[in-house]
Parts: C-alpha cells; sequence; structure tokens
C-alpha cells in the first residue's frame, strides 16, 4: 500500500466519522432546557449553540474538569 493508498483510507475513514457524529447531532432531542445536574436553567447563548446541551456551563466545566483530572491520574 502506497501512500496515496493511505491517504485515501485516512480521508475515507474522516468523512465517515464526521457523517457518523453529524447524524448523531441531528438525532439528538432538544434539549428541556434544565440542567441535568443542578436543576437550573441552561443559559440560552450555551443552548442556541447546542440545542442538545443537558448541563448549563458550570456542571458541564466541571464534569470536564473531573474527566481531565480522571485522565491524569489513570482512572
Amino acid at each position: 500500500m502506497d501512500e496515496a493508498d493511505l491517504a485515501n483510507d485516512f480521508a475515507e475513514k474522516f468523512a465517515a466519522d464526521a457523517l457518523r457524529l453529524a447524524r448523531a447531532q441531528m438525532d439528538a432531542a432538544p434539549s428541556t432546557g434544565i440542567c441535568k445536574s443542578c436543576q437550573a436553567v441552561i443559559e440560552p447563548e450555551r443552548l442556541h449553540a447546542n440545542p442538545a446541551a443537558r448541563q448549563c456551563c458550570d456542571c458541564a466545566a466541571e464534569d470536564e474538569a473531573a474527566r481531565k483530572r480522571a485522565q491524569r491520574l489513570g482512572g
């Protein structure tokens, strides 16, 4: 397999992954507008950017920080 074949395979995989992600986003139900973690109203700007958001900005940031911490610590 030469470099052109490898590049073509990579491009096909990338396109397939992008289509899968777009489809998942289209299929995602719109949010209720209430944070699943703290029950506060999700910021309108956040819902405009991501209509399927399930958490407010603060709770999403806390979850992301916890995921990064767990990843750094190996568990």
